[in-house]
């Protein structure tokens, strides 16, 4: 592949001078900044690994379905998340209670007739976007001009010029470089030490850090079931389903039925980790319906479609480090990657790093607003 300068025209003379700040990442920390940015600054660009946006927002639509199921975050809590909330509202998304009516059940093995139980606190204050996550991404897509977003372009490495940072990006058939007074890596720490490097090196504790720092839900997967209809309502259950044991496919079920009811859906968190789910790759579906079959009945045999989202497969979420599970939320928001590198012109942004509500959306934002903060001074 060749290497180039990537210059963008303009009215003036042709050229784009460099940018005044490059986002890494259009997820939704890095979408939030850029719309605040271009508030004030109209000379900034966001690169994209993926051809999509929202990293890892994710909203897919089951094969044949009107519906969107999230695949990645899944609740917001108004009482205890602000800024996410207040984003919500002003996109005039509705927001609806996570279903929790009914009978839970708990099953501790998998030939264990399920107990039954009442369970009004887990989801006591979370709320689901009607149309899912993606209408965060959506929404903020549309304040932001397409002049603006670059996908498929992979950081290769960032080098300190001084007065500016060099970043180098691959493409499908070109390797190009593009000027920056300012960069903000609004990209899980984890990934960028494991893919990009860095000219100066960064600081070896620092380097160390961000490889420490696991990426939320890198080493997760996520099930959806699209039915005819909410059985498991009509025969009082909530939906809500506990398989703790070793071998159960999925450790959590939950009722994923659309706003409206117009779709009948349940969705579920592997417990099985991602070796395993790898083995079993061309299984996973019967096994996941046959669990759900010792759970709720025949009527959970003949689901419409299975829809499953691996996100240690997904190379600009998870690297191998990430597929070793992780049974407590981890700590975030360290100060290193609070504070600016190369002298004003390196920030980390991203839910990682985030000082209240690290690996959530509220922590995405967070993060961005720190960002903005510190690039309008």
């Amino acid at each position: 592949m060749a290497e180039q300068l990537l210059t963008v025209p303009n009215d003036a003379d042709g050229m784009m001078p460099m940018l005044d700040v490059a986002i890494i990442g259009a997820g939704l920390s890095g979408l939030s900044l850029a719309e605040k940015l271009l508030r004030k600054k109209s000379n900034i660009g966001v690169f994209e690994a993926r051809e999509r946006c929202g990293g890892r927002i994710l909203s897919a639509s089951a094969p044949a379905q009107v519906f969107t199921a999230d695949l990645g975050p899944t609740w917001l809590w108004p009482m205890d998340q602000p800024l996410i909330t207040a984003l919500a509202e002003r996109l005039g998304l509705t927001l609806f209670p996570q279903w929790d009516r009914g009978q839970s059940l708990y099953q501790v093995q998998a030939n264990a007739i399920p107990a039954s139980y009442i369970d009004t606190q887990t989801h006591a204050d979370a709320r689901r976007i009607a149309g899912g996550c993606q209408q965060l991404i959506d929404g903020l897509l549309q304040h932001i001009p397409e002049r603006v977003l670059h996908l498929g372009h992979r950081l290769l490495g960032l080098s300190d010029q001084g007065s500016h940072v060099d970043l180098t990006f691959a493409t499908d058939n070109s390797v190009n470089t593009i000027q920056a007074r300012q960069v903000v890596l609004a990209a899980p720490p984890r990934l960028l030490a494991n893919s990009i490097t860095f000219q100066p090196a960064l600081a070896l504790g620092l380097l160390s850090l961000m490889q420490d720092t696991p990426t939320w839900m890198a080493g997760h997967a996520k099930a959806v079931l699209v039915y005819e209809q909410a059985f498991w309502r009509l025969q009082g259950y909530s939906g809500n389903a506990i398989s703790p044991y070793p071998s159960a496919v999925l450790a959590e079920v939950y009722d994923a039925c659309s706003h409206d009811t117009g779709t009948s859906a349940l969705f579920g968190f592997f417990g099985l980790p991602a070796q395993i789910r790898e083995q079993y790759q061309d299984s996973l579906s019967a096994l996941i319906v046959r669990q759900m079959v010792g759970l709720f009945g025949p009527a959970a045999a003949n689901p419409l479609s299975v829809v499953i989202q691996d996100w240690s497969r997904e190379p600009f979420t998870s690297v191998p480090a990430d597929r070793i599970p992780v049974f407590e939320h981890p700590v975030y928001g360290h100060r290193a990657l609070q504070l600016d590198h190369w002298q004003d012109k390196l920030y980390f942004c991203g839910t990682e790093t985030a000082g209240r509500s690290g690996g959530y959306l509220e922590g995405a934002l967070d993060a961005s607003d720190r960002v903005f903060s510190a690039l309008t001074l």
